[in-house]
């Protein structure tokens, strides 16, 4: 009995550090454009398309403090599908406009624009965001 009790004990203790590792190292997955819209189909998600370019500051804002913070992913992973795509090396449709880099577009799971950010923006702002466009999904 008391082997059985130390199984258990242990597999608790797995469970947990690989929860707290998964929490620990979480981030946004970007997938490719096609691939996020079969997932979000599936899973009834938005799809936010991210479009930066290399060396501008506020997109690098985004992805090293707001898409580190555990709000944003916390509310990011549950609901969003994540494409990021670099105006000079990817191809962006031409339904996804920019005026300048970052912007984000959030798509339905039919491809159609719920509604878009024009530039960085902080963590709360961010999130509040989210949980608004989860209301227009």
């Amino acid at each position: 009995m008391s082997s059985k009790m130390s199984t258990l004990g242990v597999k608790k203790i797995v469970v947990i550090i690989s929860m707290l590792a998964t929490s620990l190292f979480a981030e946004i997955q970007w997938m490719q454009y096609d691939e996020a819209f079969l997932k979000a189909k599936k899973e009834n998600k938005i799809v936010m398309v991210m479009l930066s370019k290399e060396g501008c500051p506020a997109c690098e804002y985004m992805k090293d403090i707001v898409f580190e913070n555990d709000d944003v992913l916390d509310a990011f992973n549950k609901d969003f599908v994540g494409v990021h795509l670099d105006i000079n090396d990817d191809y962006v449709p031409d339904r996804l406009a920019y005026i300048g880099t970052p912007t984000f577009h959030f798509l339905n799971k039919h491809e159609s624009k719920i509604d878009r950010i024009d530039g960085g923006v902080n963590s709360r702002d961010f999130t509040l965001k989210m949980r608004e466009l989860i209301s227009k999904k």
